[in-house]
């Protein structure tokens, strides 16, 4: 097995930040996340900008940059899903770094993206390279691959729920593109390990296998300069934010087509009621 895909023709990757976050205020937040995430972030790597878009800037993004259908399916979806689309059209369209907020960081990119690295593919152990961050150039064939995969497996109505459009589609689509095999997520330790071989053994590619939250390709942990802050844990941080569990309630499109149905059912029952 050898990587297929040759970024030898593209640019640099941007010193560029992507955060989505639902509202813009969150650097004023003392939790240990935010404290030992995105400030430490913004701090030790003053030559990025950090772009951070809450939950109106993905909805506009969205809009702009989609086609009528493809917004029409995702309009009324919860913003965990319109943010696994919109993450994989900024990278494409911008390139950059894209990182979940819930993320450690103490190590400057500096320090680790080579001069000569196109794309960086950590791995979430042995289970799938991770989503939850992003280091490309722009233009990045992977993800044209997931946003094809994505807008063609969402519907209106999404029987499967939402996760398979995720994870599991961002693997499928990045092992078919670099290595013109498509895996499914835990391929196996063998198949991974193998992956990373061949990834370091490249000149732009970069890669890492790590162990969150305390060990990833960002951040290495270290008593004596983790930040306590308010010492909220990430359970706790989110409650603090009214920000509910990705898996938890329905989007509108579900309300709407169970309300239909119940009026239908309630019109159908008055029809048989009246008739007898």
């Amino acid at each position: 097995m050898s990587i297929k895909l040759d970024l030898s023709g593209h640019g640099s990757i941007p010193k560029l930040i992507h955060i989505s976050w639902k509202n813009k205020s969150i650097l004023d937040n003392q939790s240990p996340i935010i404290l030992n995430g995105i400030t430490n972030l913004i701090k030790i790597n003053p030559d990025y900008k950090v772009e951070i878009s809450d939950d109106d800037d993905v909805e506009i993004y969205l809009k702009n940059n989609l086609k009528k259908w493809d917004y029409f399916k995702i309009k009324n979806k919860k913003i965990v899903e319109k943010i696994d689309l919109w993450r994989l059209l900024k990278m494409y369209d911008e390139g950059g770094i894209y990182i979940d907020i819930d993320r450690y960081v103490n190590i400057p990119f500096s320090d680790i993206i080579k001069s000569e690295t196109k794309c960086v593919l950590p791995t979430c152990g042995d289970v799938d390279f991770s989503q939850d961050i992003m280091i490309s150039c722009k233009n990045n064939p992977i993800f044209r691959k997931a946003i094809d995969y994505n807008l063609k497996g969402r519907y209106w109505i999404n029987p499967r729920g939402v996760f398979h459009l995720g994870p599991p589609l961002y693997m499928r689509a990045l092992t078919e593109v670099v290595f013109g095999e498509r895996k499914g997520r835990k391929p196996g330790s063998d198949v991974m390990e193998n992956f990373r071989n061949i990834l370091k053994s490249s000149k732009h590619f970069q890669t890492y296998k790590e162990n969150l939250p305390n060990d990833s390709f960002l951040f290495n942990y270290d008593e004596t300069t983790f930040h306590l802050g308010n010492g909220l844990s990430k359970a706790e941080f989110y409650k603090s934010q009214n920000v509910k569990d990705w898996s938890s309630g329905f989007d509108k499109n579900t309300l709407i087509l169970v309300s239909i149905l119940c009026f239908m059912a309630l019109v159908l029952y008055l029809l048989i009621f009246l008739a007898t």
